[in-house]
């Protein structure tokens, strides 16, 4: 996705321009320079014009005479401060005729009619050097910024606040970009298809290797080919300019329940089968402009999946039967987002928007907005659907991009034969009648409670469409700014005072069409949120400076700059996401075809008076003011917004905090514009290898080795732009070896990277970062970008750690803040959680929440400052060095660490390295208990071990097991019994340890249901692993080969598996290889070996797996002594009986019933029976009354001649009753399994021979550890420590 601080830009609608008064001005009026396309280059786009009926004058509070009276008043001054207008008296001299004419004219600028013409003068005369005037462009802009202090505060004395936001028509009808000059009619090659071809040349990166099509449909769909001939996988992602600003208010979320619909054409999971066999993948998502659909897939299966994904388009089928399967989707989905904290904002945000425009209406859907709505008006929930579907899925509207390493030809050929039977309806968006952030929705200070302990402050501006600005970029300027953390900065001060910790900025411009909103926000402490009003004031007094300094072209142009080397040395990026940038960047028609690729990037001018503008809207008339915290002492949250249940509380602004804004002169001294930028790449120039290779070389050199340093280097050969990647760990006995330190490093790497990234902001403004962070039992140090810089960029961040001081206030500040975000975890989902705990449960010493809670007691700011200078007084480090450099840069760099921090060594033994559990065979579990009791959702997370991670055929076949199951475990737990939202299966696993086969559930069913369903899963796909024909099988293993050889895009990805291997201590640097060798060996049958060996319960001897569970609150859970007395088929159907509501019989009498029933009736009459158990339970004896047994059940259905059904046979309950029979007289598999009799340390045994997990550290205590690796190779540096020192 693109930057929020970024716009798109392009045309404008046609206007008929008043013109001055001074007709020989030469200009338009200031405030029709808005309206105006700004030439990207003078000589390839003319400014256009508007016809006044198609638009209003744009709101803004520079902006029209009506609208917005500043700068038409500013510029009525400018054009008339010389010579007298024309046709006036001749008698009077030329400051009397300006003076008489302000004054006839002046009622007509609101907000100016008790000015008078001396005030005026006064004004302009204070912006003038002698022999200056008001026309030459130096000081224009300086008096405009003068006269917008003074109309804010005139205004803000006399009227109160005003916010100068008007309809929005204006935006709904601006012009595209022409999109018909430069295409030529053409045919495809193979089957004469007709098609338009983009002749024109496309800008795009110098470094960028792809080849280019840009072509439209006849249906009018526009489609980007690109050919990547080294890619091995492909891809293909397709946007549609419609999202929930389309959905009907009586029926929520209409738009995201369509694309869910649409993924099961042609029938269910065939699509996302024909994926999975291919090594593919695929995703979507709805935002309020647009529905994005994206698949990645090897490069040989992309035409069939084109074909498949164009049928979504084409003909979707709707199936009833899948309507409400769906429906528990998009619910669950919901559900499992209710106790997001950036959701729950964004939801209110939008909810006390204007309630009458589609951006207040509740956007995702669940079941009562869609299904419980369609009900109660009487409609057919899916005819709505397709009624939606036909009214909106249009040709016109879609932007579709296809990678791959076929030819332009090819990728041409299929995209015309497979997408333009999709139907052209026109232009099919909706239309944006009005802001939704307007005048009565402004001035207000809403307080809200927040899941997490969190304080933040954020304002958000009202803007208009600001799409059209996507050359100057205007707000990358301001964001960057206002987010910036140097000395002068507003985080700079607030961080002085300790009210902040971040500072971030940005606009939404790219997510909606018509408006757009612009927001700052404030990572507040506790005493910073006390103190709001004065943070408000400090960035309002920053904004002010802005306009008094008037836009800079120099930092501008540093911007600029950036962008341009980033741009001309562009990397390559993963298939998916290029398609899907380039896909939904493409849905601005203001873009014109040209700048498909580079619209993002590149700034393409200054425009000093489009920066004014934007600045002008970041007043404080127009903004509101959000303070989110958990607790709220000075006011009580009593609204409840209605779908996410967000309390708060609203008022307006105080008067104080609308009008004129002001910091303390004090504070306004502190604040400045940044310097100039120190950190801006000196040279672009490449390093060449000097000896040209034939192929990149896949190791490192081992240049230095020692008791304390080891120092590798690998040169770029492949990609050749001026990139560099240096990385260390400096691996101390300190780091990790207790909770209490690991909480000091942690805190101690958290103050270093804060002050680092208020002395470094430049640095990461010239896209180069840097990162302090720990890690096992090191601290992680690292510096990429521009290769050039990075030295500098290096030494001053090790100087910095080497040499911190920790300052009290900041100490204080920065431990707070860890103990939240410990804290916080507990309000993680369910499935993050499980996770976590699976890690902890495999790793020593791993240090749990409560340990990690109990150590915080402990810091103090003595101890930080002792603990940083243990760190570094005995380490090892090792350092990697790739990119654009050559060897003596290398050897010069490490030269300086070891100056820098001049450490002593370390025995390898002292330092505290993980490791890992070998857990001993047999079937475990651990039932989490949940600390959110709001959550809704619970979880299960399913873990086979699967041999040594040095296994490399187990590891394959691993792989290809996990490509192939994953789909099929998701259709039929996700899509055909609905156990979860969440679902799906993947590898894992432990540095030295096993690895690991993954299945997880996330979502409202009962855990112990869900296991039950799992394990029927498993019993049932090994036929379809023994079913598999010798076709399916080469496939899969051939798509998997194709990944395995796709190419390195880029230096960090390199870095990224070079440094995996280096810090592994195994030195296996050419896996790829091996693993494609292994892959070429493997059969059919070496499936089923490895299924039978670690997953089939029925033949697996060493057979080892942990179920993680938790359950939401409102879920039963099994006590301790209920899961060692009944089997867990027992308790998944008592669960879900209470899960139903249906409470009324003991797990005893579940366990009695199902003992006692005949496995040989049919499901009906077992339901019948239970169901007859379960009202007998209820009442001493059944009454004909129905009344009386409705009472007892709502699902009740009585007959009083026959049986008494309360149970339906298609519920999750007839499933959990069928289990539960015919598992009860197996034999207990599991309890032969361990050799360790772990009743001893008081773990309970259910009667399948499953573990229960009660105190994970003492069952850690019972385990054997694995070794550490033994690298795969002896170490031998190229330079001896002699020679290193004759050279020194």
């Amino acid at each position: 996705m693109q930057r929020q601080s970024v716009w798109y830009a392009g045309a404008y609608p046609e206007r008929e321009m008043s013109r001055c008064p001074k007709s020989h001005c030469g200009e338009e009026p200031a405030t029709q320079l808005e309206n105006r396309v700004v030439p990207v280059r003078d000589s390839e786009v003319d400014a256009e014009t508007y016809s006044q009926e198609d638009m209003e004058p744009r709101p803004r509070i520079i902006g029209s005479r009506e609208e917005a009276p500043l700068e038409s008043m500013a510029h009525y001054l400018e054009c008339n401060s010389g010579d007298p207008p024309p046709n006036r008296p001749k008698d009077k001299s030329a400051a009397e005729i300006w003076k008489y004419d302000f004054r006839t004219r002046r009622n007509s600028f609101v907000g100016f009619s008790t000015w008078d013409w001396e005030e005026v003068q006064h004004i302009l005369a204070r912006q003038l050097h002698p022999g200056q005037t008001v026309k030459e462009s130096a000081v224009r802009r300086r008096y405009k910024q003068t006269l917008t202090r003074y109309f804010l505060a005139r205004t803000g004395q006399e009227n109160g606040p005003t916010p100068q936001l008007l309809p929005l028509e204006a935006f709904n009808n601006y012009k595209s970009a022409d999109w018909r000059t430069g295409f030529e009619s053409k045919l495809t090659v193979e089957s004469s298809l007709p098609y338009e071809d983009y002749t024109g040349h496309i800008e795009r990166s110098g470094s960028d290797q792809h080849q280019y099509r840009l072509i439209r449909l006849p249906n009018n769909l526009t489609a980007l080919c690109v050919q990547d001939i080294d890619a091995k996988e492909a891809a293909a992602s397709l946007s549609v300019n419609i999202g929930s600003n389309a959905n009907p208010a009586e029926l929520l979320g209409l738009a995201h329940f369509l694309e869910h619909m649409l993924f099961l054409y042609p029938n269910e999971g065939e699509y996302a089968s024909y994926l999975s066999s291919h090594s593919g993948s695929n995703n979507a998502y709805t935002s309020f402009t647009e529905t994005n659909y994206h698949f990645s897939i090897e490069n040989g299966a992309l035409e069939g999946a084109l074909d498949r994904f164009a049928q979504f388009f084409i003909s979707p089928l709707f199936n009833k039967d899948r309507v409400d399967r769906e429906l528990n989707a998009v619910d669950s989905e919901h559900k499992g987002n209710l106790q997001s904290d950036f959701r729950r904002l964004y939801r209110l945000m939008s909810s006390i928007s204007n309630t009458k425009l589609p951006f207040s209406w509740f956007s995702a859907g669940n079941t009562e907005t869609l299904k419980g709505a369609a009900e109660e008006l009487g409609l057919d929930l899916r005819e709505e659907l397709i009624k939606f579907y036909h009214k909106y899925y249009s040709a016109d509207v879609m932007r579709l991009v296809v990678v791959g390493n076929h030819s332009l030809n090819v990728l041409s050929e299929w995209v015309a034969s497979k997408f333009s039977d999709v139907e052209s309806k026109g232009n099919t968006r909706p239309k944006i009648d009005a802001h939704p952030i307007g005048k009565a929705e402004l001035g207000k200070l809403i307080h809200y409670k927040t899941v997490r302990e969190m304080y933040e402050l954020k304002l958000q501006f009202s803007l208009p469409d600001l799409k059209s600005t996507y050359g100057e970029k205007p707000f990358d300027y301001i964001s960057t700014l206002i987010g910036h953390r140097e000395p002068g900065s507003i985080y700079s001060v607030l961080r002085k005072n300790g009210w902040a910790t971040a500072i971030f900025a940005g606009s939404d411009g790219l997510l909606y069409d018509g408006f757009s909103t612009c927001f700052i926000g404030v990572t507040a402490t506790p005493e910073g949120l006390e103190n709001y009003e004065a943070i408000v004031s400090i960035i309002f007094g920053y904004i002010n400076m802005l306009v008094e300094s008037g836009p800079q072209e120099w930092y501008y142009q540093e911007l600029a700059l950036v962008s341009k080397a980033e741009f001309d040395f562009k990397e390559k990026e993963n298939a998916e996401n290029y398609a899907r940038t380039l896909s939904s960047g493409g849905l601005n028609q203001n873009i014109p075809p040209h700048q498909v690729l580079s619209h993002d990037s590149l700034h393409t001018r200054f425009n000093a008076d489009l920066i004014s503008k934007c600045l002008s809207y970041l007043n404080p008339g127009n903004y509101r003011l959000f303070i989110g915290a958990q607790e709220h002492k000075a006011v009580e949250c009593k609204l409840e917004e209605k779908y996410y249940g967000v309390l708060y509380h609203i008022a307006d602004l105080p008067s104080h905090m609308t009008s004129d804004v002001k910091c303390s002169p004090s504070v306004a001294k502190m604040l400045h514009l940044p310097s100039r930028n120190a950190y801006l790449p000196e040279s672009l120039s490449v390093t060449k290898p000097v000896t040209p290779v034939d192929k990149p070389a896949t190791e490192p050199v081992l240049l230095r080795k020692n008791d304390k340093f080891e120092v590798w280097f690998k040169q770029d050969d492949q990609f050749f732009t001026p990139h560099g990647h240096i990385g260390l760990t400096i691996s101390s006995e300190y780091v990790n070896n207790s909770p209490l330190n690991h909480l000091l490093s942690t805190l101690l790497c958290r103050l270093v990277s804060t002050e680092l990234q208020e002395q470094l902001f430049s640095a990461l403004l010239a896209n180069s970062y840097f990162y302090v962070a720990p890690g096992g039992g090191s601290i992680n140090v690292g510096v990429a970008g521009f290769s050039s810089g990075l030295p500098l960029l290096l030494k001053t961040v090790l100087q910095k750690l080497k040499t911190f001081k920790v300052d009290a206030q900041q100490f204080s500040i920065y431990r707070d803040e860890i103990e939240r975000r410990i804290q916080s975890q507990r309000q993680n989902n369910p499935l993050s959680l499980l996770n976590s705990q699976l890690g902890a449960v495999n790793v020593v010493p791993a240090f749990d929440l409560e340990m990690v809670e109990e150590a915080l007691k402990d810091i103090t700011l003595d101890g930080l400052q002792k603990h940083t200078e243990l760190l570094f007084s005995k380490a090892y480090v090792k350092m990697l060095v790739s990119g654009n450099y050559n060897q003596s840069v290398a050897l010069e760099a490490s030269n300086q660490v070891l100056d820098i921090l001049q450490f002593q060594p370390t025995s390898r033994s002292s330092i505290n390295v993980r490791r890992i559990l070998d857990i001993e065979p047999g079937y475990y579990t651990q039932i989490v208990p949940i600390s959110d009791k709001k959550c809704l959702n619970s979880a299960v997370v399913c873990t086979f071990y699967c041999g040594s991670v040095y296994n490399t055929r187990d590891a394959v076949t691993l792989h290809l097991i996990r490509n192939m199951v994953h789909t099929v475990f998701f259709a039929q737990l996700r899509t055909s019994e609905q156990l979860g939202y969440r679902v799906g299966a993947g590898s894992d696993s432990n540095k030295n340890g096993k690895r690991m086969l993954k299945f997880i559930v996330e979502g409202e069913s009962n855990p112990a249901y869900v296991i039950q369903r799992i394990n029927q899963f498993f019993r049932q796909y090994r036929q379809k692993l023994q079913d598999l024909t010798v076709e399916e099988f080469e496939s899969s293993v051939q798509s998997l080969i194709s990944l395995k050889q796709e190419k390195l895009k880029s230096i960090d990805e390199e870095f990224s598996e070079l440094w995996g291997s280096i810090t592994s201590d195994k030195y296996k640097f050419n896996k790829g290889n091996e693993n494609m060798e292994h892959l070429k060996q493997l059969n059919k049958d070496d499936l089923l070996v490895f299924w039978d060996k670690y997953v089939n319960e029925d033949t697996a001897q060493g057979y080892t797996r942990i179920d993680m569970q938790m359950s939401s609150a409102k879920i039963w859970q099994p006590k301790a002594e209920e899961f060692e007395m009944y089997p867990g088929a027992v308790i998944a159907l008592y669960g879900s009986l209470r899960s139903e509501g249906h409470s009324g019989l003991s797990i005893a009498d579940v366990q009695s019933f199902v003992s006692s029933a005949d496995a040989s009736s049919s499901i009906e009459l077992l339901l019948a029976n239970l169901s007859e158990l379960y009202v007998t339970k209820q009442v001493p004896s059944v009454s004909s009354e129905v009344s009386e047994v409705t009472e007892v059940a709502d699902t009740a259905v009585v007959d009083v001649e026959g049986p008494i059904i309360i149970f339906e046979s298609l519920s999750k309950i007839a499933t959990a009753l069928q289990m539960a029979i015919s598992s009860i007289n197996e034999t207990p598999k599991f309890a032969t399994l361990s050799k360790t009799n772990f009743a001893n340390i008081d773990m309970k045994q259910s009667p399948e021979g499953i573990w229960l997990i009660s105190i994970y550290k003492r069952f850690q205590q019972t385990q054997a550890l694995h070794g550490i690796s033994v690298p795969s190779r002896k170490l031998v540096p190229l330079i001896t420590e002699s020679a290193q020192a004759d050279n020194n």
